[in-house]
Order: structure tokens, then C-alpha cells, then sequence
């Protein structure tokens, strides 16, 4: 019997230590678990404060390079105004000058065709014959100005064509040097 007592004796004490180390065990288990869940929420909360902190810088660099855009565009705006407004100015100040030859020219010729008509009633007496004479004479003078209307026409058109060509090269080539200063104050304005 002394045998089955020390058995149980040893038995209990087997137990008393397993139940003590794994008391023991689970406290220092539970110790473990307690700090690293401190430093997970530390690495946590200091991980949420450098993404808002950058995600804060992010959006003050977006918001500073909306602005540099919306102002380079509006430049860009104002630059294409004034570049419109110039040749607006040209064309205005060529469609005057021309206007002003065209009319020198209607004057000169009306001016000639007075003198002739002057002329040819001063060589007839304006009887029956010189009447007839008067009238062919009159014809072929009319002639000669439609010839020259004909002439002034086409030359006017020729004007106005080149004009028109001029003017377009002249935009397209103002549209040309804003388009790449926009260009130029984006790309600066993206480097930035």
C-alpha cells in the first residue's frame, strides 16, 4: 500500500507542478500576447499618422500643382486673347488700306472716263452723223472700261485672297507659339 501512496503522492505532486508550469505558461503567454498587441497598436498608430501625414502632403502638391495648371491656362487664355486681338487689328488696318486703294482706283478711272467723254464731245458738232460717231466712240470707251473694271476685279480678288492667306498663316502660327508656351508652362509647372 505504501507503494500505491507514494505513487499517488508523486502522481499528485506531477500534477501539482504540470498545473503550476502550465499556470505559469499561460500567465507568461498571456504577458506576451498583452505586448504585442501594445506594439501592434503602436506600429499601427504610428503607421496611420505617416500615411495621413502623407496623404496630406499629397494633396497639398496636388492642390499646388491645380493651381500653377489653372493659372499657366489661364495665361494661355489671355495669351491666345491678345494674339486674336492683334491680328483682328491687322486685319482691320489692311482691310482699310485696301478699301482706301480701291476707291483712289474707282476715282481715278471715273476721272478718266470724264475726261474722254469731254474729249469726244469736243471733236463732234452733235449733228445727226456726229451723233452716230459719238455713240461708236462712247462704245468702245465703255468697252475699255469694262476691260478695266474687269482688271481692277480680278486684282482686288487677287488682294483679298492674299490677304486672307496672309492672315491665316499669321494665326496659325500665333496658335502655333501659344499652344507651345502652354506646353512649355505645363511641363514647367509638372517639373515643379
Amino acid at each position: 500500500m505504501a507503494e500505491n501512496q507514494t505513487a499517488t503522492t508523486v502522481t499528485e505532486e506531477v500534477k501539482g507542478t504540470v498545473v503550476a508550469k502550465t499556470a505559469k505558461a499561460k500567465e507568461v503567454v498571456a504577458e506576451k500576447t498583452a505586448e504585442v498587441k501594445e506594439a501592434v497598436a503602436e506600429k499601427t498608430a504610428k503607421a496611420k499618422e505617416v500615411v495621413a501625414e502623407k496623404t496630406a502632403e499629397v494633396k497639398e502638391v496636388v492642390a499646388e500643382q491645380t493651381a500653377k495648371a489653372k493659372e499657366v491656362i489661364a495665361e494661355t487664355q489671355e495669351q491666345a486673347k491678345e494674339v486674336i486681338a492683334e491680328t483682328q487689328e491687322k486685319i482691320e488696318a489692311e482691310a482699310k488700306e485696301l478699301n482706301d486703294a480701291v476707291q483712289n482706283q474707282f476715282a481715278q478711272i471715273k476721272q478718266d472716263i470724264l475726261q474722254r467723254i469731254e474729249v469726244i464731245k469736243a471733236q463732234f458738232n452733235l449733228s445727226q452723223e456726229d451723233l452716230v460717231e459719238f455713240k461708236n466712240a462712247l462704245k468702245t470707251e465703255l468697252n475699255a472700261l469694262v476691260e478695266d473694271l474687269s482688271k481692277v476685279s480680278k486684282e482686288l480678288k487677287d488682294d483679298i485672297s492674299q490677304i486672307s492667306v496672309k492672315h491665316k498663316d499669321t494665326l496659325t502660327e500665333s496658335f502655333k507659339r501659344t499652344k507651345e508656351q502652354a506646353v512649355e508652362a505645363w511641363n514647367k509647372v509638372r517639373a515643379s
